[in-house]
């Protein structure tokens, strides 16, 4: 299977980090081909610009995005690891939503019904969260879930999308990150 691993934390050295790793580790033991995006350290620009020159319904051809789009289209597979802030992705991958998953590239309208055109295709959502989980679910309305699962991922057609929400960040112990970092090899290894 061809999967494609698009990651956005600032730090190498963080949580987040050894998610990636144990992932690569997982999937790399169950020989699928994989790539991964590292937004930071590539330096993804997640600004969005159209204007009289850069036309919106001009982006899914924007030359900037091709190896983006490319290895989006390539993949069978998306596993996305980040950390929520603010109850939301980190800009740099909401931007890289805003740039590579254009129209007429990951979705059209039929008349004014959406059409995901990434079908065929199925998701990993990992992410790490401060807050307690229940909090998350039952305050918060698992708020920052359904946004890039329902309105950004199966909206363009990518189905199955599961997630591992690692909730509780803020005073976990070594034993838990540890345990955390366990079931991410298994399931990647299991993928």
């Amino acid at each position: 299977m061809n999967v494609l691993i698009i990651y956005a934390h600032p730090n190498p050295k963080s949580f987040n980090h050894a998610v990636l790793e144990q992932v690569q580790k997982g999937l790399g033991e169950s020989h699928h081909e994989v790539s991964v995006i590292d937004l930071y350290q590539e330096g993804f620009d997640p600004v969005l610009i159209f204007n009289e020159k850069r036309k919106r319904r001009d982006m899914k051809n924007d030359p900037e995005m091709a190896r983006y789009r490319d290895l989006v289209k390539k993949a069978d597979h998306y596993i996305f690891i980040y950390p929520v802030w603010w109850y939301g992705l980190p800009a740099i991958l909401k931007g890289f939503f805003d740039r590579v998953f254009a129209a007429g590239f990951a979705y059209i309208y039929e008349g004014l019904v959406p059409k995901g055109l990434l079908t065929g295709k199925s998701a990993w959502v990992i992410y790490t969260i401060d807050s307690p989980g229940l909090f998350v679910r039952l305050v918060r309305g698992n708020v920052e879930w359904t946004v890039v699962k329902k309105a950004i991922l199966q909206f363009c057609g990518i189905r199955p999308v599961k997630r591992m929400m690692l909730a509780g960040m803020k005073g976990s112990s070594a034993r838990k990150r540890k345990r955390w970092l366990d079931t991410v090899y298994q399931q990647a290894r299991q993928l």
